[in-house]
């Protein structure tokens, strides 16, 4: 998926630093520190707790962190260090994950096949050794390396690009830009805007960004590859997607607040689909609240096959993973939400 040699160029600084703005969970984003503890359960010690990260603290008082490290001792530990994430290891694990590890890597693996190996391992000491909070071990999918190259052949064409912006609020400039290239089955060339702005001017795309997104996509046609998937959309514009009802998204992309274009056959059966799915969802609860109990439950079943209809008819463009991506972000959309 990502090539050995691939070639990274016009990487702006701003644009690479908004993907973290957009990418990471508000908790985070807003307490950007972090607690590290190396605990002997054994013995129910805490050996070492460290808090690193913005303004951090270094080796702080291990009674912070109370055992076993259960989720509500976790996320009581967060708050009492007033950090964004929880990373507890067993002493000793660190080796034993190394050693694992290095048996399964191969010289000609890519990041993302090693990637895996890592993930695969982690998780089979998630609760045993590993322990984290938010729970992201639990919660994360490691398929297999194969299955997810097949899945990203059938649906990103070789000699294509992908490109993803996002725009201010104030459209007085773009806040984050991604342009990624695939050829020979991997991601082998990797830029930002600023590789399109001597033909494409930061200030006038953010400006008319509705528009002006036609041209980007020639520009990267012209510099790069035709694009197969091209996304737009304003941070607010993100930011209601992640908070907002399930239908959110249909309704922005109806809106033309959040535009795709290019979008494959694959991609709009999927939106398509998801909508579907966030409407009968809606309509399903709205009547439960108006029948008895027990058709309550009927209709409230009808929200998930219509969710699962494209699953079960093979025509699902994820089938080949083992798990479905939206149902995934649905499990964890819930970290992106804004805290009180």
């Amino acid at each position: 998926m990502l090539s050995r040699e691939v070639a990274l160029h016009h990487l702006e600084p701003r644009h690479w630093a908004g993907w973290f703005d957009v990418l990471v969970p508000p908790a985070v984003r807003s307490r950007p520190r972090w607690a590290l503890a190396i605990v002997d359960t054994p013995a129910a010690r805490v050996l070492k707790l460290v808090v690193a990260g913005h303004d951090a603290r270094g080796a702080v008082d291990p009674a912070a962190l109370a055992l076993p490290p259960t989720p509500a001792h976790l996320q009581a530990c967060a708050r009492r260090l007033d950090v964004g994430a929880v990373i507890v290891l067993e002493v000793g694990v660190v080796a034993a994950l190394a050693a694992e590890v290095e048996r399964q890597l191969e010289p000609d693996q890519d990041a993302a096949a090693q990637g895996l190996v890592l993930l695969r391992a982690l998780k089979a000491r998630s609760g045993k050794g590993v322990w984290s909070e938010p729970p992201l071990l639990d919660l994360l999918p490691a398929p297999a390396y194969e299955p997810l190259q097949r899945t990203f052949d059938l649906l990103v064409p070789d000699d294509t690009a992908l490109a993803a912006y996002v725009i201010a609020d104030d459209r007085s400039r773009v806040a984050a830009s991604v342009i990624a290239v695939k050829r020979r089955g991997d991601i082998a060339e990797v830029a930002t805007h600023a590789a399109l702005a001597a033909d494409v001017g930061e200030a006038a795309l953010a400006r008319d960004w509705a528009t002006a997104y036609k041209r980007v996509n020639r520009a990267i046609a012209d510099r790069f590859a035709r694009p197969c998937v091209s996304v737009f959309a304003e941070r607010a514009t993100i930011d209601r997607i992640i908070g907002g009802p399930p239908d959110t998204l249909g309704r922005e992309l109806n809106a033309r607040r959040l535009v795709i274009d290019p979008a494959p056959a694959w991609l709009l059966g999927l939106l398509g689909g998801a909508t579907v799915a966030a409407v009968a969802q809606r309509g399903a609860l709205a009547l439960a609240s108006l029948l008895p109990q027990g058709a309550r439950d009927r209709a409230a079943g009808l929200a998930d096959r219509a969710r699962t209809a494209m699953k079960e008819s093979g025509a699902h463009p994820f089938a080949l993973l083992g798990f479905d991506p939206l149902e995934l972000w649905l499990t964890l959309r819930h970290y992106y939400r804004p805290r009180r």
